[in-house]
């Protein structure tokens, strides 16, 4: 039984970018391919400005293989990662005050 593959967004509106509101003359400034809305950060390839994949407050452009790579490699993503993370920092907590003392 075949699955199908989940569809990837290809509208402005499913991106959530910032295609709506370039004009043509910041398009032709920066040499941005109609289409896009800005420039990858990662590989240099036309892209979309939206924001970061993660719990992070940043906006920056990125093209959708770069986006998708940096949404399942970013470790933060899950908050498994951040409980994690607290119960190592309480752990070392009484350690390091009696170190630095």
């Amino acid at each position: 039984m075949p699955t199908e593959k989940p569809k990837l967004p290809t509208t402005p509106n499913e991106r959530s970018c910032y295609c709506h509101s370039i004009d043509e003359e910041f398009r032709r400034d920066h040499q941005i391919p109609d289409g896009h809305c800005g420039t990858c950060e990662r590989c240099g390839r036309p892209g979309h400005m939206r924001h970061f994949p993660g719990p992070v407050p940043y906006t920056g452009a990125w093209c959708d293989r770069c986006h998708r790579i940096v949404a399942w490699t970013w470790p933060f993503r899950v908050s498994t990662v951040w409980i994690a993370l607290i119960i190592v920092a309480a752990m070392l907590y009484p350690f390091l005050k009696r170190l630095f003392q």
